[in-house]
């Protein structure tokens, strides 16, 4: 039985496993916010005084039980997975044999199999899965996508996508250790920037065929800082991807079709410029990406909206971010061109 809130609307209960970091952000973005989606229980494998006063001033309870036992409490009615990235697989599937939603943040697996696996599990038990991208609900890049997917470009040939910046991962972080582990963030920033720049590129490209890439340290720390890769999509497009984790914060990508071209720099900024005529420059309201990522969610769950096209994420797309991953991680290692599996 899912929650209501004081007047009466259906409020969705959440259990979120993995409250470190960005398991804040997103319990910040709707606890008391939101009339659609609330946080009941974070679940960690350990806690101190300070994680404990968080959950209290938040309103939820904090955890440090098996996903087992607090999935199935009663007054949780959904799953969200802020978690370390190899364990995404096994923990959908324990929230999937207790029959209820989940929202899992990106990457979603590692490798393209696992990702179809979990799917395939997800949607024999009848379970709602979801892959939690907030970039696609930019305000900004949905206009993007749209001018993209709609042809106002005429027709597209290639694209590029930058996200960098300054990152905890060149140091050592003792309360973060799992994101320095190269098995859980190979490839440099690639897997808490970069994928959000190839996933706003699989929105509007679809899946990429085959990848070329390349990662170094450069500037001599305890991670690879610098990434690139050459990528070949299945339409037959061609792109550029690059992350970057040391230098200052940078979002930039950019379509080009033979009547135009779009670009959306930083969050707000979006600029279109057409054949024959002058770039024209369109800023955006601020707005809570994570926000409107979990209330999607939320409103998927409880029927106000279908999957999809509510929640704007295919399970072709959702597949396609871990299969890049894969065959990105083996061109890294072999310098070849490594096809998509």
């Amino acid at each position: 039985m899912r929650g209501f809130d004081y007047q009466g609307n259906i409020m969705v209960r959440a259990l979120l496993v993995g409250a470190g970091r960005w398991g804040r952000v997103l319990v910040n973005s709707v606890q008391g916010i939101s009339d659609k989606i609330t946080f009941v229980a974070g679940l960690k494998t350990t806690t101190n005084d300070e994680e404990k006063a968080y959950a209290k001033e938040k309103g939820f309870d904090l955890l440090t039980c098996s996903l087992k036992e607090a999935i199935c409490r009663d007054d949780v009615d959904v799953a969200v997975l802020a978690s370390p990235h190899s364990i995404h697989a096994e923990q959908i599937g324990v929230v999937i044999a207790a029959g209820k939603p989940i929202a899992c943040e990106k990457p979603f697996t590692l490798d393209a199999q696992s990702a179809r696996n979990v799917i395939k599990a997800a949607n024999d038990a009848g379970v709602l899965l979801t892959v939690l991208h907030n970039r696609r609900f930019n305000t900004a890049y949905q206009e993007f996508q749209r001018i993209a997917r709609e042809g106002e470009l005429g027709k597209l040939h290639h694209m590029e996508a930058n996200f960098s910046g300054e990152s905890a991962l060149r140091n050592v972080v003792e309360s973060r250790p799992w994101r320095n582990d190269v098995t859980e963030s190979p490839l440099g920033s690639m897997t808490n920037r970069g994928v959000h720049a190839l996933d706003a590129m699989v929105g509007c490209c679809g899946p990429v065929e085959k990848v070329f890439a390349s990662a170094y340290n450069s500037i001599g720390g305890l991670r690879d800082d610098t990434t690139a890769c050459l990528l070949w999509f299945k339409n037959g497009m061609t792109g550029y991807l690059g992350t970057l984790n040391a230098t200052t914060p940078h979002w930039q990508i950019k379509i080009f079709g033979v009547d135009g071209t779009a670009e959306m720099r930083g969050w707000r900024e979006l600029i279109i410029h057409m054949q024959g005529e002058e770039p024209v420059i369109n800023i955006f309201d601020k707005m809570d990406m994570e926000r409107a990522e979990l209330e999607a969610f939320a409103d998927t769950v409880t029927g106000v909206a279908s999957f999809p096209p509510r929640y704007p994420i295919t399970t072709e797309e959702m597949i396609a971010v871990p299969a890049f991953l894969e065959a990105a991680i083996k061109s890294a290692k072999n310098g070849k061109v490594v096809a998509t599996c």
